[in-house]
C-alpha cells in the first residue's frame, strides 16, 4: 500500500482537508521524499503521538523500523511490535536523549506541542541524531505566527504543558534558524543539505 493509503487505513489527519493545499497533503509531501527509501529505513521518531494512528502508518509504510513516539500526554503511552512511545517534554533534553540512546533517525516529525520555544529546544537537540541522508520535519508551521494561548487550549497536551510554556510564539525566531541553516549551505559548510519549504511544513535534510 501507499502512504496515503496508509493514513486513510489508520485515519491519521496528516491526509485531510486541513492538511492539504494546492491539491498535496502532507503525506503526499512525504512521499515524494521516502518512497524511494521505505525499505531501508530503520528508525523513525515522530513527536506529537495522540491515538498513534500516524505511529501505525509509519510501522506499515517501513517494515525493516523501529518507530518511536514522544508525547507530553502519558495517556499517549503504549508499546506495540517495532513502535514504542515515550512520555515526556519535547523541550527536556534528558527526555529526548532517553529515546533510542546512543542511536540516530533516518526520520524525525515535529508534530508536537507547536511552540516555537519547544520547536527550537528539540530541533537544536535532536538534528544531530539524524542520520546521514535522513529528513527533519516540522509540521503545521501556521501555528508559528502568534498567540495560540486561545487555539492551545483544545489541544490534548495543553493540560500537561508546565505553567512557564510560552504560547506567544514569534515566526521570526524560526525563520532567523532557518536563514541561518541556508547561510551555511550557501557557504559549503555545516551539514544540511536542502531546506524546504512546503505549505505548513518545513523539510530540513541531512548532507
Amino acid at each position: 500500500m501507499n502512504l496515503k493509503e496508509l493514513g486513510d487505513k489508520y485515519r491519521t489527519d496528516k491526509g485531510d482537508a486541513a492538511h492539504t493545499f494546492a491539491g498535496m497533503s502532507y503525506l503526499d509531501v512525504y512521499a515524494s521524499y521516502l518512497d524511494a527509501i521505505r525499505d531501508t529505513v530503520r528508525s523513525v521518531l515522530e513527536i506529537g503521538v495522540l491515538g498513534g494512528a500516524s505511529l501505525r502508518m509509519w510501522w506499515e509504510y517501513f517494515p525493516k523500523a523501529e518507530i518511536f513516539g514522544l508525547d507530553i500526554n502519558p495517556a499517549a503511552a503504549f508499546k506495540e511490535d517495532r513502535i514504542t512511545v515515550h512520555i515526556g517534554s519535547q523541550a527536556d533534553p534528558d527526555v529526548l536523549a532517553a529515546i533510542n540512546p546512543g542511536g540516530t533517525f533516518d526520520l524525525i516529525v515535529d508534530d508536537g506541542s507547536h511552540l516555537v520555544d519547544d520547536q527550537l529546544v528539540t530541533f537544536h537537540e535532536l538534528w544531530p541524531r539524524v542520520a546521514p541522508g535522513g529528513l527533519y520535519v516540522m509540521e503545521d508551521m501556521r501555528c508559528s505566527y502568534g498567540d495560540l494561548t486561545t487555539e492551545s487550549l483544545t489541544w490534548p497536551g495543553r493540560p500537561f504543558q508546565p505553567p512557564t510554556a510560552n504560547f506567544h510564539n514569534d515566526r521570526g525566531r524560526i525563520d532567523s534558524l532557518m536563514a541561518g541553516l541556508i547561510a551555511d549551505m550557501d557557504r559549503l559548510t555545516g551539514d544540511v543539505a536542502g531546506v524546504h519549504f512546503w505549505p505548513m511544513m518545513i523539510v530540513i535534510l541531512k548532507a
